[in-house]
C-alpha cells in the first residue's frame, strides 16, 4: 500500500515537470485603460511567457528577451464606491469610504524581434500574485524588482 502511494506520487511529479504554469485570474490594461481578462502562461519547455486574451495570443515573450520584471502594490481609498453605497445607507457608505482597495501589478519590459522595447502591464489577482511572482523568478531566471508602493495609482502606463 505504501509503495503504491510513493509510485503514484513520483508519477504525478514526473508528469508535472516541464509543463507550463498557467494563471487565469490575471487582467491586462489595454491602451484605453480598460482591464481585459487574460491568461498568463509560463512555458519552461519552450522558454516563452505568453499573455493570451479570450480569442488570441496578445504577447509571446521569449525569456531571453525579457529586460526587467517589476512588481508594485498600489492602494487607494474607495471614495466613489462609498458614495454609491451611501445612497442606500449613510453609515455603510461611510464605512466603505474608509476602506482601501489594494491592487497588485506586474510590469514586463522586453525587446521584440526588431529590437524595439515593449512592455506588458498586468493586474494580478490577490489569490495568485505570490504564485505568479515566484513562477516568474523561477521560470525566467530573472529577479522581480519590487517598486515602492504608490497610493492612489492604478498601474503605470
Amino acid at each position: 500500500m505504501n509503495q503504491t502511494f510513493v509510485v503514484a506520487t513520483v508519477l504525478v511529479l514526473a508528469i508535472g515537470v516541464g509543463q507550463a504554469q498557467s494563471f487565469r485570474k490575471t487582467r491586462m490594461v489595454d491602451g484605453r485603460g480598460r482591464e481585459l481578462p487574460v491568461e498568463l502562461i509560463f512555458d519552461k519547455e519552450r522558454q516563452i511567457l505568453t499573455v493570451k486574451g479570450l480569442s488570441a495570443s496578445i504577447a509571446e515573450v521569449p525569456y531571453a528577451s525579457i529586460g526587467t520584471l517589476s512588481y508594485e502594490q498600489a492602494s487607494r481609498r474607495r471614495v466613489k464606491e462609498g458614495a454609491i453605497v451611501m445612497l442606500a445607507s449613510f453609515g455603510a457608505g461611510g464605512v466603505v469610504m474608509l476602506t482601501k482597495s489594494k491592487n497588485h501589478w506586474l510590469y514586463i519590459d522586453y525587446k521584440d524581434a526588431n529590437d524595439k522595447t515593449n512592455n506588458v502591464t498586468l493586474k494580478l489577482d490577490k489569490s495568485e500574485y505570490r504564485l505568479i511572482l515566484n513562477a516568474a523568478e523561477e521560470q525566467t531566471g530573472k529577479q522581480v524588482e519590487t517598486l515602492a508602493a504608490q497610493k492612489g495609482r492604478s498601474g503605470r502606463r
